[in-house]
């Protein structure tokens, strides 16, 4: 069950990746301390990661952490390289899933890459 303080950092996410998704990312997630002090952030990128798509994701880190009112006790950030088809493992509050389904027409290009 989520809590409140998942919720809201669910909330202040999606608004940080508004505009903020990379191409190359897969999937973004975090965890939290049950009293939400702690925060974790798990970027997971389509292979390594180029500069410009660990830019992307540091300028969503930014507006959340800007925007996210909880003063946290600690903080950490994960950029995992995940070539696709290999499995994800996510952290248990996931905000951003790339759709690679076999029946889109956009899954064909992940498998040439």
């Amino acid at each position: 069950m989520k809590t409140e303080h998942d919720i809201k950092l669910m909330l202040y996410a999606q608004q940080a990746l508004l505009g903020e998704v990379a191409p190359q990312f897969r999937a973004v997630s975090f965890k939290l301390s049950a009293d939400g002090e702690d925060l974790v952030a798990r970027f997971i990128f389509d292979g390594e990661s180029t500069e410009e798509a660990r830019e992307v994701a540091g300028v969503a880190l930014t507006n959340l952490l800007a925007n996210y009112s909880k003063n946290h006790r600690s903080y950490k950030e994960e950029m995992l390289a995940c070539p696709y088809p290999e499995k994800m493992e996510h952290l248990p509050i996931l905000v951003y899933l790339r759709n690679e389904d076999d029946w889109s027409s956009w899954a064909e290009l992940y498998r040439s890459t």
